[in-house]
C-alpha cells in the first residue's frame, strides 16, 4: 500500500497493453529520432544511444520483475520494454 491510503494497480491501456515500461520504450525513440536527425556520423551520439537503451533496459527488467512479484494476475504477455524483443 502506498502512503495515502492508495493501493498500487497494475496499469493498464495503450502501450501499457504491451509493455511493462512505455515511458522507457518512448525515450529510446526519442533517441534514436536525435541520432538520424544528427545524421549518425558522430560516436558520441551513438554512445549515448548504447547507454541509455542500457541503462533503461536494466530499468526496465527490474520493474517487470517487480510486476510480477507484486501481482499474481499480471499479465504474462507483455515484454519489459521493447515490444516482440524483450
Amino acid at each position: 500500500m502506498r502512503a495515502g491510503g492508495e493501493e498500487y494497480v497494475i496499469p493498464k491501456g495503450d502501450w501499457f497493453e504491451i509493455v511493462s515500461s512505455p515511458h522507457y520504450l518512448a525515450e529510446i525513440v526519442i533517441y534514436v529520432g536525435l541520432l538520424i536527425a544528427s545524421g549518425g556520423a558522430d560516436i558520441t551520439i551513438w554512445l549515448l544511444l548504447a547507454f541509455v537503451v542500457t541503462n533503461l533496459g536494466f530499468a526496465a527488467a527490474e520493474t517487470q520483475k517487480w510486476y510480477i512479484g507484486k501481482f499474481e494476475d499480471y499479465p504474462k504477455h507483455r515484454y519489459a520494454m521493447i515490444p516482440f524483443i524483450f
